[in-house]
């Protein structure tokens, strides 16, 4: 990062997402144009907008048992009893990445090793809660809070808190790979891994640590989940092919799909990563956030804080606007949203064609506290390739819009450098510029 001889480079990716897990099936699944996005198969859904989603299908206790490193086997048995999906999900990850890096059997000082990631609400079993409430509930009052304190809390597994809290996926990783430098959480839902991400970078970069596991995971496949977004009117309405749902910056966006998945990424000093012999996908060259949150609630529609991420991550980069090979935005298929996000690039890189622009959420959905690393990783391995990942489902690009989108193919590049950003809809935004590694010959 500008002003710091210290330069952090990528080092290993663990992928685990609803179109594939690992790098190389993850860009195959993107380079074909294969959506994730299905009717949900984990429960039954009646009375919500629709039942779409993008599932990790056949990923559960078994499975993350059978691709868990040996070394990490048995602490992984035990601990699965206080492990939620997203937790879950994550340790995988994290544990695909080590590998990835070459690091499962060492090679990093533990104490120059941390974690930093993106983590979001986490959705309680209700069968784990019903009970309590069910005692507390009386026909003729309602829910009643007294009985529910004094005696409904005792029916409920006094570490169930273990298995719900968004640190705990931090703290599960740092203890089964024996982490003991720096160690956080950002919860800032769609911003989360981005944020992290570049809190990793500037902790290597400033020499706290050699080695940062960073990322993020989520899940929204669960009926709380399910019901939140649709209050809060964020689904899509789309009644066709499921695969088609969610449309980035298409004109005839209405919503988003609810995703899960994890990204985690070893960011590593590059003398560091230079002396074990380490392969090297990229480097983090630039990081910033911002934040426009509208009075009353709410995402600025013009996209300011969007803007200000953009900018300082260019800042900090040392770069301008003329430097970027293409935008990979958040592109979450809202129509506000989306405009507000094309806004912010206009004003940034120049209205039009003056940047080409990628978005990844119609082959994912929305993976919230994991959406940014995994999709960063889209680039990145695109990148390798000599190419820009396509946007999916963006059949007719909404004018208003007005961006240079990568449509029906990945389209070729000889830049390496992108910038991915990502907003919430409180206003949140990160953005990272990154360098990937050009295919050579």
């Amino acid at each position: 990062m500008l002003g710091s001889e210290r330069r952090v480079v990528i080092t290993g990716l663990g992928l685990i997402t609803p179109i594939a897990t690992g790098p190389e099936a993850f860009w195959s699944a993107l380079a074909e144009g294969r959506s994730g996005v299905r009717r949900i198969a984990a429960f039954p859904v009646e009375g919500l907008p629709n039942d779409l989603a993008a599932e990790v299908l056949d990923f559960n206790e078994k499975a993350a048992k059978a691709m868990a490193l040996p070394k990490y086997r048995k602490v992984l048995t035990k601990s699965l009893k206080y492990m939620a999906r997203d937790i879950l999900l994550a340790v995988s990850a994290a544990q695909l990445a080590i590998a990835d890096a070459g690091l499962a059997d060492g090679g990093v000082e533990p104490t120059r090793l941390g974690v930093d990631l993106g983590a979001g609400l986490i959705s309680s079993e209700l069968d784990e809660l019903a009970p309590a409430i069910s005692h507390a509930s009386q026909a003729s009052s309602g829910f009643n809070y007294n009985v529910y304190g004094s005696e409904g809390i005792q029916q409920i597994n006094p570490l169930w808190l273990l298995k719900y809290l968004p640190n705990m996926l931090a703290c599960h990783i740092s203890i089964m790979i024996d982490c003991q430098g720096p160690s956080n959480t950002i919860t800032e839902a769609e911003a989360a891994s981005s944020t992290a991400l570049g809190e990793a970078a500037r902790i290597i970069a400033r020499g706290r640590a050699d080695v940062m596991i960073s990322g993020g995971a989520d899940s929204k496949i669960h009926p709380l989940s399910l019901i939140r977004m649709s209050l809060l009117e964020q689904m899509t309405h789309w009644k066709g092919d499921p695969a088609r749902a969610c449309r980035p910056f298409d004109v005839h966006r209405d919503g988003t799909v609810p995703g899960e998945g994890a990204g985690i990424i070893i960011l590593e000093e590059r003398e560091h990563a230079l002396q074990r012999g380490a392969r090297i996908y990229g480097e983090i060259l630039g990081f910033g956030s911002g934040c426009d949150a509208a009075r009353g609630g709410g995402l600025d529609p013009e996209g300011t804080g969007t803007e200000v991420a953009l900018k300082a991550a260019l800042r900090d980069a040392g770069l301008s606007a003329v430097d970027i090979g293409h935008v990979n935005a958040h592109g979450g298929a809202t129509r506000v949203a989306d405009l507000a996000e094309a806004r912010a690039i206009h004003r940034v890189f120049g209205p039009g064609g003056a940047v080409p622009v990628t978005a990844l959420k119609g082959y994912l959905g929305n993976l919230v506290s994991g959406c940014g690393a995994v999709e960063l990783v889209g680039s990145l391995l695109g990148v390798g390739h000599g190419l820009i990942p396509a946007v999916l489902n963006c059949e007719e690009p909404d004018s208003e819009c007005n961006l240079d989108l990568v449509l029906g193919a990945p389209r070729p590049t000889t830049n390496p450098i992108f910038i991915k950003t990502n907003h919430t809809r409180h206003g949140q935004a990160a953005a990272l510029v990154v360098k990937g590694q050009l295919p050579t010959g």
